[in-house]
């Protein structure tokens, strides 16, 4: 077997989160590689399972993500899941993951890519508290989130069109990819991708939060994916944001103009960031060249890291 390389590469998620803490994005990327081998310093075992946490809107939204992947599973084998059903999916997983979480932190830490463990749990945070009624006041809104989303995803009009694609015509489900951008892998997974009957290439991002300015930059970068995977024209692509509890489909087109922006932010990102790379197999870098967010900064508070950083 050969020996696993740490090597750079670059995706809209790396991106955002070296915008937002570089040391989170040191944690994330570096301090925790090699954290999952036994003899693993603890610093690096704990980054490891700290990146290995998530937080309940996050995993609503990979729950529901999960269960419109089993949709077109069973689509392609025959069947289609109603929208019942789907609720029913999603909210058996969410709850299980949550009651994991909760009830299973020693198997967590002992396996926890293999475990579901929320931040929320892990830093005993107020709105977990059961005795207070506050966890199930806080669960309850992604329970009913989740319902509206898989309803919408069902019954909506605006994706009629996606539901009625047969098999034949997808070209991606969830599944990652990668393309090569500036001599750097780039990894992206559209949600869902297919042609229509008239050759038009569709995208659809499936949304389980707001509207935000960098879903239109993840957006094109799809439609550069397309070009390289499947060689369609960029410009063609037709890309789609559904909103799926708010219950909106945004489409997006994007010009030669729009795309060579796009492409100049990507080179601009991966220029940075190359800067601070190095080898985490090897060495822990240098901590300083990843400084810590000022003492109070919102960020924090939600943070995977903020236990080492003594936040």
């Amino acid at each position: 077997m050969s020996e696993l390389r740490h090597e750079f590469s670059w995706s809209v998620s790396r991106r955002g989160l070296a915008e937002t803490c570089l040391r989170a994005y040191y944690h994330q990327y570096y301090l925790a590689w090699r954290g999952w081998e036994r003899d693993a310093p603890a610093e690096r075992a704990e980054s490891y399972r700290l990146k290995n946490t998530t937080r309940l809107p996050m995993w609503a939204g990979d729950c529901l993500h999960q269960a419109i992947e089993q949709w077109f599973e069973q689509r392609a084998a025959g069947r289609t899941l109603g929208a019942e059903e789907l609720v029913e999916r999603a909210l058996a997983r969410f709850r299980g993951g949550y009651k994991q979480s909760r009830d299973e932190a020693a198997q967590w830490r002992r396996a926890p890519k293999r475990h579901t463990r929320l931040q929320e749990h892990h830093y005993a945070e107020a709105c977990v508290d059961e005795p207070s009624g506050r966890a199930r006041e806080y669960g309850g809104r992604f329970v009913e989130r989740i319902q509206r989303a898989a309803r919408w995803f069902c019954e909506s009009s605006e994706l009629a069109a996606v539901r009625a694609a047969p098999p034949e015509q997808w070209l991606a489900c969830e599944q990652l990819g990668t393309i090569e951008l500036f001599k750097t892998a780039i990894h992206a997974v559209p949600d869902f991708a297919y042609r229509d009957a008239g050759g038009v290439l569709w995208i659809h991002d499936w949304k389980s939060g707001s509207e935000r300015p960098e879903h239109a930059f993840q957006l094109a970068l799809y439609a550069l994916y397309a070009e390289q995977r499947w060689g369609a024209d960029p410009t063609g692509v037709r890309c789609v944001a559904d909103y799926l509890e708010e219950g909106r489909a945004v489409e997006h087109r994007f010009d030669a103009e729009a795309l060579e922006g796009v492409l100049g932010a990507v080179h601009a990102s991966i220029t940075a960031l190359r800067e601070l790379h190095f080898d985490a197999g090897g060495s822990d870098g240098e901590p300083a060249r990843f400084p810590q967010l000022s003492v109070g900064a919102s960020a924090c508070a939600t943070c995977a890291f903020r236990g080492p950083c003594g936040r």
